[in-house]
């Protein structure tokens, strides 16, 4: 029993390394992770973030990546899944292996109340390059209803 948990976890690491790897550039890094989130595949979203990820969500924090995962992780998940982020701005930059993402989205869909949901979102996304692989080190957001 115990064997068989300790290699699906070892193929759930590959499968999101694997996922990790598939990103060109620190933008489509930032792709993948709100793929992975619409899809709700919590291994490809995490392969995606460093173990020294820090998230600033709408006015909390979360410090590190074991609290990101198992507090707000499937949150946003649940949110990714019942709106649409479509990208109305972004521009990206970095120098050597640090790299920055700052996009603003037009968020729509609905609430867990079935509330109309019409926002911008702000984003900052900080990565990290190591071995080719682009990383996610820190993501900001923040959300306005939209005018």
């Amino acid at each position: 029993m115990i064997a068989r948990a300790v290699l699906a976890l070892a193929l759930l690491a590959y499968a999101g390394q694997v996922m990790a790897q598939e990103a060109r550039t620190p933008a489509e890094a930032v792709d993948n992770f709100h793929k992975a989130l619409t899809r709700n595949d919590t291994a490809a979203a995490l392969s995606m973030l460093t173990r020294e990820l820090v998230v600033f969500e709408f006015g909390l924090i979360d410090p590190s990546l074991a609290q990101y995962a198992f507090k707000h992780l499937p949150l946003d998940m649940d949110a990714a899944a019942a709106t649409t982020w479509t990208v109305d701005t972004r521009r990206a930059g970095g120098l050597g292996d640090q790299f920055w993402v700052l996009t603003t989205y037009r968020v729509t869909g609905y609430d867990k109340l079935g509330t109309p949901i019409d926002n911008t979102t702000l984003e900052t996304v900080i990565l990290q390059r190591t071995g080719g692989v682009f990383r996610i080190v820190h993501f900001h957001w923040s959300s306005v209803p939209k005018v």
